[in-house]
């Protein structure tokens, strides 16, 4: 891009100016003499005709003046006139009169100031008349009106400007006109001596004051932002050295601009240096969090997918800063039980990372060894009480699941309610428990819950709900419990459209999460996230069908006693499982009315499972309790099912697609 010099654009514009300076005050001066001038002559004007009103009223007569030409009288007023002529500087001086009819001037007397010209006019005088166009002046005279008139005409006489006034007689009848011709050429020639007078002495002190300013502008403001500019350009080669010092030590504003500049220059130097090393602390930091990030991802992926068999898993995470507190994690023991825990460190960033990835691989380590939850909380809480020396504290929400009789132990450490998904959606409100990392001692205890299949459950820390929009409003629970049920009735509308059948066979772990993640981005779409957040779903589908028919009669014992000496042998345990598969047995042949029985019998490291489902009328013996009878009433009924109470380790009942399903837990050391 072409550069301009400020000293070149100060000078145009410094003669620019100049020069408009010089065309204004000349058209002024000019106007204002030809006002001056005219102004002039209207006065000589007024003032001869003034006189020449006198003599009309007291020395002539116009029948005098109409008379010889020789005469002595007539003589005597061309004489005075001429007179008047030279004494106002007017060329032309005349009386005459206008008849408005016949459109003719006759004159009474003609007079010049030039002899040559006065001998023609004298003749011209003692004409009959003229026959021309009479001037508007005349007619405004002839109108009435007793001003002076002024017109501009070029005629023989020359170019002139004539002033016509009226003469009234004593009556005020209008007798004459009494004309006056002042020369414009004379008049411009006037004019322009006035002006080049008055002109030139100011143009002349105007281009000096002009020259003198335009020297002082440069030396005290062109040259100064010169040398400023230069140092600019040298500066933003290279920033990092200060320019040399300006020696501008004058007091003014350009004085003021350089110190103050040499001053930024000091300051933007030392300034560069610091951001450099900033800069390469930043990288290092950045670097650092960027391998921090990884293993966090490592420890805690951003999505995680599992599936198995009678469940499946779907989490997330999304730090609100490069590393963030939440976490969650989802792993099968080696019996086929499912763990899931998840998280919230108090606090972001590296500290909050740190602890979080101490409590995970503790938590973690303890659940796979085989403890239960809530021994699991205590020894991680007692073990980070000893080394938390940031005060920081973690919730944390733990579960195991048998994905086989859907049985749920969870314990809870100060974490938010988690949501139970199935047919009814709600918020599960268990014990809750103190932070780990607060005190020693917490005393967790476990709970237990029983999942049906297409049954689930949801654990999120409270980035989810405490999610802000642009208003700064919560995302809130009713719009993660509205966007729970949205999605159920999507998945059970697509799996009846897809398969034919009413409800999934199963929970959609992976469209529920994503459902939940796509509610809170549009939520807080145009807002920065305001906390971690982190969310697992856990749903607990259909097991492979395993299920034998059996006939609904008691010879079915047999095939029940030998499926379950096949699961744990022939001892003692056994023969109290078939006991209390006998008396479930009976119940269903003799009260249930049901025409179909599916039976399954599953073992599972230390426990067996066995299930019975049959489609007789509703019947929950979970529900159905028996008080203490005497000796001889045991034979009246109902002391069946107190046995079998006795015997199994648990007992879960419920009734699906118009079956009663009873699942049978037992112990077997």
């Amino acid at each position: 891009m072409k550069q301009h010099s400020i000293r070149h654009w100060i000078t145009r514009w410094f003669i620019a100016i100049l020069f408009l300076s010089m065309v204004i005050s000349a058209v002024a001066n000019l106007y204002e003499a030809y006002s001056s001038t005219m102004q002039s002559g209207r006065e000589w004007a007024s003032l001869c005709a003034y006189d020449m009103r006198n003599l009309l009223d007291h020395q002539w007569s116009l029948e005098e003046l109409s008379g010889s030409a020789e005469s002595e009288e007539y003589m005597n007023a061309r004489r005075i006139t001429q007179n008047l002529c030279r004494n106002y500087e007017m060329d032309y001086i005349y009386v005459y009169t206008v008849d408005p009819e016949k459109a003719v001037r006759y004159y009474y007397l003609c007079v010049s100031n030039d002899p040559e010209k006065d001998c023609e006019l004298q003749e011209y005088a003692l004409s009959e008349g003229d026959r021309v166009d009479l001037m508007p002046g005349e007619k405004a005279i002839l109108a009435g009106s007793d001003e002076m008139q002024e017109e501009v005409l070029h005629n023989w006489f020359g170019y002139e400007v004539t002033w016509i006034v009226p003469y009234y007689d004593t009556e005020g009848v209008l007798r004459a006109m009494i004309g006056m011709d002042y020369s414009l050429t004379r008049l411009r020639q006037e004019i322009l001596e006035c002006f080049l007078s008055d002109i030139i002495p100011f143009m002349i002190s105007l281009s000096v004051g002009f020259l003198i300013l335009l020297l002082l502008v440069r030396r005290r403001i062109v040259n100064p932002l010169h040398a400023i500019s230069e140092s600019m350009k040298i500066f933003s080669q290279d920033s990092s050295k200060k320019p040399e010092t300006l020696r501008i030590t004058s007091g003014d504003e350009i004085g003021e601009i350089a110190a103050t500049y040499e001053k930024m220059t000091g300051e933007i130097s030392e300034y560069i240096h610091n951001i450099e090393m900033l800069t390469r602390k930043q990288v290092e930091t950045d670097v650092q969090l960027d391998v921090a990030r990884h293993i966090q991802y490592g420890l805690v992926p951003e999505r995680t997918n599992l599936k198995g068999e009678g469940f499946e898993i779907s989490a997330m995470t999304k730090p609100a800063k490069a590393v963030g507190g939440d976490f969650y994690d989802c792993f099968k023991q080696s019996d086929d039980s499912v763990c899931i825990v998840m998280g919230d460190v108090s606090g972001k960033g590296i500290y909050a990372a740190i602890f979080m990835a101490m409590a995970k691989t503790m938590i973690r380590e303890k659940l796979m060894a085989g403890l239960s939850p809530a021994e699991t909380l205590n020894q991680a809480n007692n073990a980070l009480c000893g080394q938390n020396p940031e005060g920081l504290f973690v919730t944390v929400f733990a579960a195991v699941l048998n994905p086989f009789t859907g049985e749920l132990c969870y314990a809870n450490a100060g974490h938010t309610f988690p949501v139970l998904l199935g047919e009814m959606i709600r918020v599960l409100e268990p014990e809750s428990g103190i932070a780990l990392g607060l005190f020693e001692d917490a005393d967790l205890s476990d709970h237990v819950l029983r999942l049906s299949e297409s049954e689930g459950i949801l654990l999120y820390t409270d980035g989810v709900t405490e999610a802000v929009d642009p208003q700064k409003e919560f995302f809130g629970m009713d719009r993660l419990l509205n966007t729970l049920k949205a999605a159920a009735e999507k998945t059970d509308t697509d799996a009846g459209r897809n398969t034919g059948k009413d409800v999934p066979e199963g929970g959609n772990a992976e469209e529920t999460l994503f459902a939940i993640d796509r509610a809170v981005q549009r939520y807080c779409e145009g807002n920065e996230p305001f906390d971690d957040m982190a969310a697992l779903v856990l749903f607990r589908t259909c097991t492979s069908d395993d299920r034998q028919e059996l006939p609904v009669s008691l010879s079915s014992l047999d095939e029940i006693r030998k499926a379950v000496f096949d699961a744990v042998g022939e001892g003692p345990e056994a023969r109290k499982v078939i006991l209390a598969c006998d008396e479930i047995l009976t119940n269903i042949v003799r009260y249930s009315g049901a025409g179909s029985l599916l039976f399954s019998c599953r073992k599972q490291e230390e426990e067996l499972c066995i299930t019975f489902s049959d489609d007789g009328i509703p019947f929950d013996p979970t529900a159905f309790r028996t008080e203490e009878k005497d000796f001889e009433l045991l034979d009246c009924g109902g002391m069946g099912l107190n046995i079998v109470r006795e015997t199994v380790s648990g007992m879960h009942y419920q009734r699906k697609d118009g079956r009663n399903e009873l699942v049978l837990s037992f112990i077997i050391s």
